[in-house]
């Protein structure tokens, strides 16, 4: 369940390359493909690879490195059961908006924000037409906005049940500030590999 993942890799492999020096960079790429066949766009569902490849080829403050790239994308607070993430890194922010201001899309995600459901589902109760909407369910799940949680079986074909990474999304416009935040369940969160260190600081 890689949802998350995918999201932050729209931006967090840009970020971590600009902190990392032209010649230590290169040499973290090349192993990373080398031995693990991974560019580091890639690396962002196996996060933990990526920090211990960097560690090896460097002198940096893993740790330290690890919480700056990330504090470059959102905040995080923990809720009782959930996490409320507030999301500061513009390029994420856009493409959020971007979705949210496609009246099809929008209508897809209104219909799933709270609980899974199958693609035909999906595209029935939210009205849109099926060539369109087939294609924006796979441009949201290519970039992690919605997730595929497991199969059902439906007249002898296994479909897919989806589910948004968001339970609620907010879009909060003031005077020369945007922000987008939003609340993802628990066990979305806390299975991102990129937020293995999160959820152990906010324990």
């Amino acid at each position: 369940m890689a949802g998350l993942d995918k999201l932050i890799s729209l931006s967090l492999p840009s970020i971590i390359k600009k902190k990392i020096d032209v010649d230590t960079l290169k040499k973290i790429e090349r192993e990373l493909f080398l031995e693990h066949g991974m560019s580091i766009k890639l690396s962002m569902e196996h996060f933990q690879t990526l920090l211990k490849i960097i560690k090896k080829n460097s002198e940096i403050d893993v740790s330290r490195f690890e919480m700056e790239c990330l504090e470059q994308l959102f905040q995080i607070k923990k809720l009782k059961e959930n996490y409320h993430v507030t999301i500061t890194n513009s390029k994420l922010i856009h493409f959020i908006l971007d979705i949210l201001g496609d009246d099809e899309t929008r209508k897809m995600i209104l219909y799933i924000l709270k609980s899974e459901h199958t693609i035909p589902e999906i595209i029935k109760e939210s009205g849109v037409p099926k060539t369109s909407g087939y294609r924006k369910i796979e441009n949201l799940l290519i970039n992690g906005f919605f997730i595929e949680t497991g199969k059902i079986l439906s007249e002898s074909k296994k479909i897919s049940k989806i589910q948004c990474v968001f339970q609620e999304i907010l879009v909060d416009a003031k005077k020369e500030k945007l922000t987008v935040s939003g609340i993802v369940p628990k066990k979305i969160f806390e299975k991102s590999t990129t937020m293995k260190s999160i959820v152990k600081n906010l324990e």
